[in-house]
């Protein structure tokens, strides 16, 4: 049982990684909100539902930089009406 709860917590780390990955990576040369619309439309995209999911638990924390964060947010929107 421990074990699992390290692999999932390491799971989420890596998504969390990537998440502010593709944000750092899309900023360059854009208006915020057009990163944060092209950070959400991303992970929309190509994250399954439960990475996503595992992303929206975290837009509660200091994980996420303030582009995914709010990426996050904003999917979360859209997938927990």
């Amino acid at each position: 049982m421990a074990h699992e709860l390290h692999g999932e917590l390491v799971r989420n780390q890596r998504l969390y990684d990537m998440a502010n990955q593709i944000a750092d990576n899309l900023v360059h040369g854009r208006e915020q909100e057009d990163t944060i619309d092209e950070v959400a439309s991303h992970i929309r995209r190509f994250w399954s539902l439960d990475m996503k999911e595992s992303l929206f638990d975290a837009v509660d924390s200091e994980v996420l930089n303030p582009i995914a964060k709010q990426a996050a947010e904003k999917l979360a929107l859209d997938y927990r009406k």
